[in-house]
């Protein structure tokens, strides 16, 4: 108990510390820093004035998600409860301010004006309590919280502690990979909050074999984010603008999806005449442009930059100017991009680690990524169903890319197992939602 109260104390200075150094980076002209406070002001008045607008036998189902990625895991679960459910009340908080922009721009179709969403406490006891009290009705001795539910991995200690008397506790689409924190040595703070959990539901059975180790039980069940892909790539394929595809035409097309420097030089070297490309960026700014225009000039190459043709005014259908390569630097058009392609070719591999290659797998391209891969369940699949290259340096993969133009049997053949692996792991936002209307049922 002694051990327990000092961890505790131990965590909660921890966040303190955290939290001042956060202040610290938003004085100092941190963008980052300085949304993650900005989405935090007014926050308990938000929650407060929410609950209170609750019907009287309403509570919430509240949903934490870290990031963009986690709610991408929540919003099949979430949709496939109000789909079975239209009475029941969503509060959705998130932790990172990417994932707040990220819902802001794009609410989903299921959201409705009665739910909430809000910002993560700090996990420190003052914040959550005052969190805490906010979900509370003036003439309610408890939270108005029905069910609480977290994406992934992000699990808080000090939240959990204070909210467990009040509803049950769940973690669905969880991943855990040995000697990660805090399933090793010193954790054992954090992993008494995941005993904590009225049910751990997670990804794999590789997963389950880890939590026993540590006296945790879990369920696999598969990963939410199947559900969306899928989902997505069926509204890409089906929409009334393909204008993309009649771009790219009967030419082989490799997309770069969430490109970092590095996979756009893959890029450039991978290409030869005759073949087209579009480039995603992870990230840009107003020079990105001309500077990636320029390099694939230098390759021979014909660019040209997504916002300047329509900015003019070029929408929908509009047939897209004649070039070798398209720079995509606008927000929302990933998938699209898939559903154009043959090859992918997705960024982060060869910097802290591989984005999304589901996204390309839904679609039914052939996937290469560099080798930052091994946090990631799903390209060890890709690679095993032999729909993934993962390549060790960045020469080698652009020559691997080179030598498939030439076999579009062999990208056919990639791209229909990378297909196959996405569709026949679907089905999971429904398999959850059923465990957790089990809890709220009760």
């Amino acid at each position: 108990m002694i051990q327990i109260s000092m961890s505790r104390f131990a965590h909660a200075l921890m966040m303190r510390v955290y939290c001042q150094a956060i202040g610290l980076a938003a004085f100092t002209g941190s963008p980052k820093a300085r949304a993650w406070l900005a989405m935090r002001k007014g926050n308990l008045d938000r929650l407060q004035q929410a609950t209170n607008a609750l019907a009287k036998d309403e509570d919430w189902l509240w949903f934490h998600c870290a990031s963009v990625g986690e709610f991408e895991q929540a919003q099949p679960v979430m949709k496939a409860m109000r789909d079975q459910d239209k009475t029941l009340r969503f509060l959705l908080t998130f932790y990172s301010s990417s994932g707040w922009d990220f819902f802001a721009k794009k609410q989903p179709s299921w959201w409705e004006p009665s739910d909430c969403v809000a910002a993560m406490p700090l996990d420190a006891p003052a914040d959550v309590r005052k969190c805490l009290a906010a979900l509370t009705r003036p003439d309610a001795s408890k939270p108005s919280v029905r069910l609480f539910a977290l994406a992934k991995y992000d699990v808080w200690p000090e939240l959990i502690a204070q909210l467990k008397p009040h509803a049950p506790l769940v973690l669905f689409a969880g991943h855990v990979i040995a000697g990660r924190w805090p399933f090793r040595l010193g954790g054992s703070f954090h992993r008494n909050a995941w005993r904590n959990l009225k049910k751990v539901l997670v990804q794999s059975e590789s997963s389950v074999v880890e939590l026993e180790r540590w006296g945790i039980e879990a369920i696999a069940l598969g990963d939410p984010r199947f559900d969306r892909v899928v989902e997505a790539e069926k509204n890409v394929r089906t929409s009334s603008d393909q204008s993309l595809k009649e771009w790219v035409g009967n030419r082989m097309c490799l997309v770069v999806g969430s490109a970092w420097e590095a996979e756009s030089r893959i890029a450039q070297a991978a290409w030869t005449k005759g073949k087209a490309c579009i480039v995603v960026p992870h990230e840009w700014d107003s020079s990105w442009a001309e500077g990636q225009r320029d390099e694939w000039v230098k390759r021979g190459a014909k660019a040209i930059v997504w916002s300047e043709f329509r900015r003019t005014g070029v929408e929908g259908s509009t047939a897209i100017p004649e070039a070798d390569v398209i720079l995509l630097d606008a927000m929302g058009h990933l998938m699209d991009a898939y559903g154009a392609g043959h090859l992918a070719l997705v960024g982060g591999g060869f910097g802290k680690g591989v984005h999304n290659t589901l996204e390309p797998a839904a679609h039914g391209l052939a996937i290469w990524t560099g080798p930052k891969v091994e946090r990631f369940a799903e390209v060890r699949a890709l690679v095993d169903c032999a729909a993934l290259q993962s390549m060790k340096a960045e020469d080698d993969c652009a020559k691997s890319i080179r030598v498939a133009w030439g076999d579009p049997e062999r990208i056919q053949e990639m791209g229909s197992a990378a297909r196959k692996y996405a569709e026949e792991n679907a089905g999971a936002g429904a398999r959850i939602s059923s465990q957790l209307f089990e809890l709220i049922e009760r």
